[in-house]
Order: C-alpha cells, then sequence, then structure tokens
C-alpha cells in the first residue's frame, strides 16, 4: 500500500471486539501516521461507524464531536447486567409484565423524546477525579454517576418479539444507549440491557447510503478511501483563498479575504479546492490556526 502522506478523514465500520482506541492503534503503522484520533467512542461490543481523523485532522475533531449520531441498537427487556449489556453476567429482573409495542411507542414518545436526562453508565470512559469510570468500577470502588442532560432527536421501533426489541435514534453527544436501555426496560418491566448496538449516522454521514467508502476490514488497506476535511464539516463556513497567499497563511500571518464571518468565527480554508486550514476571524482577516 501506498501510505498517504496528507491529513484526511477516513470511515471505519468497527468490527465487534475493538475498542475505538485499539482500531487507531491498528492503522497508526500501515499509515505511517503518529497523529490517529476518533470523534466518537464505540463500546467494543458495538459495531458501526467510526470517523478516524489522521494527522492534523485530529485538531478538526472538535467540529465534529457534537455532530448528531444515529444508532441502530436491540434491548432485551426484563434484563440487566453490571455493565448494561452482554460484556458481563446477565440477569433475569423482570417483573412479569410483558408490554405491548403500543406501550413502548407512547412511552418512547413520552419520555425519551426531546431533552430528557440519564445517568451515565459507571463502565464508561467519563472521567472522575482525573480517572475512567471504567478503571474504578473495575477496582470494585464504589462510583457515583451523576445525572446529565441530553436529547433525542428522533426515535422508532423497528421490531419487537419479546424480550427484544429493535430501535433506531439520532441522539446528541454524550447520549448513553446503555442507560437508555435499561431505563426504558426499567420503565416497561423492570430492567433492560443493550444486546446489541450499531452506529449507522454522524452528522450528515450514514454509513448504508453508500455516499463515502467505508473500511471494513482493518487489515485491507490497498484501496483506501481518504476523505478531505470539507466534505466532512459543513457546520463552518468554507473560505477560499489565492495560491499566492498560502506561503503566507502557513507562515502563521493573518490573511485578508472579502465578506468574512464575524470576528471570532472560525473557518475552513481551502485553497484550489482543497483543505489547507482552520483559521480564526480577526479584524477582516483569516488568522491562522491549524495549517496543513
Amino acid at each position: 500500500m501506498q501510505k498517504p502522506s496528507q491529513n484526511f478523514f477516513l470511515l471505519v465500520d468497527k468490527p465487534v471486539g475493538f475498542t475505538s482506541f485499539d482500531v487507531c492503534a491498528k492503522l497508526r503503522k500501515p499509515l505511517g501516521v503518529k497523529r490517529i484520533g476518533h470523534t466518537g467512542t464505540l463500546d467494543p461490543f458495538a459495531t458501526g461507524l467510526l470517523v478516524i481523523a489522521v494527522g492534523k485532522c485530529t485538531k478538526l475533531i472538535p467540529l465534529l464531536e457534537k455532530d448528531i449520531k444515529t444508532y441502530r441498537t436491540k434491548i432485551l427487556l426484563g434484563k440487566t447486567s453490571e455493565t448494561l449489556d452482554p460484556e458481563s453476567e446477565i440477569i433475569d429482573c423482570h417483573n412479569g409484565h410483558v408490554p405491548e409495542r403500543a406501550e413502548i411507542e407512547s412511552l418512547l414518545k413520552e419520555k425519551f423524546t426531546g431533552k430528557i436526562t440519564q445517568v451515565p453508565p459507571k463502565y464508561s470512559a467519563l472521567k472522575i477525579n482525573g480517572q475512567r469510570a471504567y478503571d474504578l468500577a473495575r477496582k470494585g470502588e464504589d462510583v457515583i454517576m451523576k445525572e446529565r442532560e441530553t436529547e433525542v432527536k428522533a426515535i422508532e421501533v423497528l421490531s419487537y418479539n419479546f424480550p427484544e426489541v429493535e430501535v433506531e435514534l439520532s441522539v446528541a453527544a454524550g447520549f448513553y444507549v446503555r442507560s437508555f436501555a435499561n431505563d426504558l426496560g426499567s420503565a416497561l418491566c423492570g430492567g433492560g440491557l443493550c444486546s446489541a448496538l450499531r452506529r449507522i449516522g454522524a452528522g450528515e454521514l450514514n454509513i448504508e447510503t453508500g455516499d463515502f467508502e467505508v473500511l471494513k476490514d482493518l487489515t485491507d488497506l490497498e484501496n483506501l478511501c481518504t476523505i478531505d476535511p470539507q466534505s466532512m464539516i459543513k457546520n463552518i463556513v468554507h473560505v477560499s483563498i489565492k495560491p499566492a497567499r498560502l506561503p503566507d497563511l502557513q507562515a502563521g500571518r493573518a490573511v485578508f479575504v472579502e465578506n468574512l464571518p464575524a470576528n471570532g468565527e472560525k473557518v475552513l480554508v481551502l485553497c484550489e479546492s482543497a483543505t489547507v486550514g482552520l483559521a480564526e476571524v480577526k479584524e477582516g482577516n483569516l488568522q491562522p490556526r491549524v495549517v496543513f
């Protein structure tokens, strides 16, 4: 494989059993890069869309972390586990009630749509006093997770055959599907756990539309499809500069461009249809912040 030397994004269909960190580590050597990261963690048992940033695109990750994420999840009602997924012993907690599909759909509409609060799982990557919650939980320490607000943009029941219900939902950043599974199951019949999880979308990307090539085999990099940041980052203004001004930008000097957004706004800078950096508008100029 010819190793790409540019800064780019790529899309991975994460397989079961890999952490998001594992995926980055596995790609680092064959890509020949030191800087590599992702825009949103997926649990090891989960599959689906993982957006990987390579090179200086890692500095653009904050622009994508807050994208709406879309998931398909299977929930076992009346079951629970320490981790709220199949990664730990599954325990029967069914209270005897078998809900109808209409009851589930009604509850989702009334209690799980719009702004909601949830308690993140104690087996999560959130930090408590500088340590990951899952590290503390694995040590047997008492982990107290604080309730936080998040948002469900859309939710739909895809199939239902008790005890399994399959749901598709689009959610804001910071939403925990495992917590949702537990909360839904608890409200219906004593408990619930997330038995399968697949991320199918992030922002405008969707793993099922085929608009972008997705890497499905982490060992098959021969025909790697790299993505320029301008195709990924749609939530800020794109500004083009002339080739003659590119050396100024690369040297960290301010570049004047007409009709810029307001002072303080971040813009993606293009030159000859390729992304060359990220800048902040200051006094009518582009002040470089990230330069490729």
